[in-house]
């Protein structure tokens, strides 16, 4: 009995001792197999999770037209530099449009949880985010059918990404010259300095290289070809060659008065409807404009230079007040342009709170058009395109936030190769021809920069608003 009691009592006790080692066996053999959470890690902490960039963080500085007048004006005072393309300060002499640049688009990146690369539409604006873990390029929203495909924006991201040195941004396409001037001329003995005849970005990198083949002897007559190549920290590259004529004396004609003169009569039976309005656009250049003549004319409404932003400097335009006060005087309907050489949503605030202090709550009867065109040695801003079309974003914003409305001003070939429009915004197109094809929407349209009117003695832009579009 008694070995019988001994016997159950052992049997007990092992099983107890097995009981217990069988539960702690299950408290450790999770960490011996490896947790089951995703990502596999044992790290109690596991992955961190990827966040959005506050608001906040947006505020680090990060964005050619057939311009105006194919001349951009320097300072008010100062005398006029070219324009790569036809248009430019807006009233200011012209030249003739340079050769076409390379059209390249640049992507948009979009944060999304599954990243898919698409094909960006036409005419496309791109939304300023903060950057996904891994940035794809998405397509951006289209505005309106289009015959041509307009530019997408450079990748966004909260931060700025300079040459995709923070990793934010895939460098994603060859660079782009951005103004180009294909047969150059240099006096005998001049110094040739390349950069004064091209200009060239990318859509992340601000440190393009470039590099030049060929040599040029400028002491001495001839043409020397060279090419020009840019290459990108990604290692893509896009060339375009160049004949530089070396001469003994450079073509003395200046930067205004080339192109067929049209007369402003024939530009009302040419082009006015029971759906279009037809206006100028002036600044200093046209000097003093007799506005009730121009009206006599035909002229329905004027645009005309306030002042803008050049070499670190505000400037108001000479002739902007008694312009203003003229053509209301005169009963035009009025609008403004602001010449734009920003690079910082810092540096655009700061110009639009000039601009409205020199507006003085002036009533407008348009939107207040960016005019950015100083494309010639773009390189020298250290911007990428991306940053470029965060200043027109930041123009944008902070002229709304003021109770007026803004408007991009550009050429057919920089609206189809470096801006992003929101569909719902306003563009001013500078296309100098009898009949645009651009594909775009846009509510008026430069259509010359040679016109002549009764009122003012030398060229003047001449444009056709629709009234359906505006």
């Amino acid at each position: 009995m008694k070995n019988s009691k001994r016997t159950i009592l052992t049997v007990a006790g092992i099983c107890t001792f097995l009981t217990i080692c069988f539960v702690g066996l299950c408290f450790l053999l999770p960490d011996l197999l490896g947790s089951s959470e995703p990502g596999g890690s044992s790290d109690p902490s596991g992955p961190i999770p990827w966040e959005p960039i506050s608001e906040a963080a947006l505020a680090t500085p990060t964005p050619d037209n057939d311009m105006i007048n194919h001349t951009l004006e320097a300072k008010d005072d100062n005398s006029a530099l070219s324009s790569p393309e036809g248009g430019a300060d807006i009233s200011a002499p012209t030249v003739a449009p340079s050769e076409n640049v390379n059209a390249t688009q640049v992507p948009t990146a979009a944060p999304t949880d599954t990243p898919v690369a698409t094909a960006a539409p036409a005419a496309t604006a791109a939304p300023t985010v903060a950057p996904t873990a891994t940035p794809v390029a998405t397509a951006a929203p289209a505005v309106a059918p289009t015959a041509t495909p307009a530019a997408t924006a450079a990748p966004t991201s909260g931060t700025a990404a300079a040459g995709g040195q923070d990793g934010s941004l895939k460098d994603q396409y060859a660079p782009v010259f951005l103004a180009f001037t294909a047969n150059p001329q240099i006096k005998v003995g001049n110094e040739f300095n390349v950069h004064k005849y091209i200009g060239y970005g990318d859509d992340v990198d601000r440190d393009v290289e470039m590099e030049v083949s060929g040599a040029v002897d400028t002491s001495k007559e001839g043409d020397y070809p060279i090419t020009i190549t840019l290459k990108d920290d990604a290692g893509r590259t896009t060339s375009k060659s160049m004949t530089v004529k070396v001469v003994k004396s450079t073509s003395s004609g200046s930067s205004g008065g080339s192109g067929k003169k049209e007369d402003f009569a024939d530009f009302v039976k040419n082009y006015k409807t029971e759906e279009t309005s037809l206006g100028i656009d002036i600044s200093r250049w046209q000097e003093d404009v007799d506005f009730e003549k121009v009206k006599a004319a035909g002229c329905e409404f004027v645009y005309m230079r306030l002042g803008g932003f050049d070499e670190g400097e505000h400037y108001t335009d000479r002739y902007y007040l008694k312009n203003m006060a003229g053509a209301k005087a005169a009963g035009l309907k009025v609008g403004i342009y602001w010449h734009s050489e920003e690079r910082n949503p810092q540096e655009v605030k700061a110009s639009i709170d000039y601009l409205m202090k020199v507006l003085n709550g002036e009533t407008l009867d348009f939107p207040i058009a960016f005019d950015w065109e100083d494309f010639m040695n773009f390189e020298r801003y250290g911007m990428n395109l991306h940053d470029i079309n965060q200043v027109y974003r930041s123009f944008v914003a902070e002229i709304e936030a003021r109770g007026y409305s803004a408007c991009m001003y550009g050429s057919k070939n920089r609206l189809e190769t470096l801006w992003e429009i929101q569909p719902e915004e306003s563009v001013w197109l500078a296309h100098y021809t009898k009949a645009t094809s651009y594909g775009g929407k846009y509510f008026m349209w430069q259509h010359s920069c040679t016109g002549k009117i009764d009122g003012i003695k030398g060229d003047v832009d001449l444009d056709v608003l629709y009234h359906s579009q505006h």
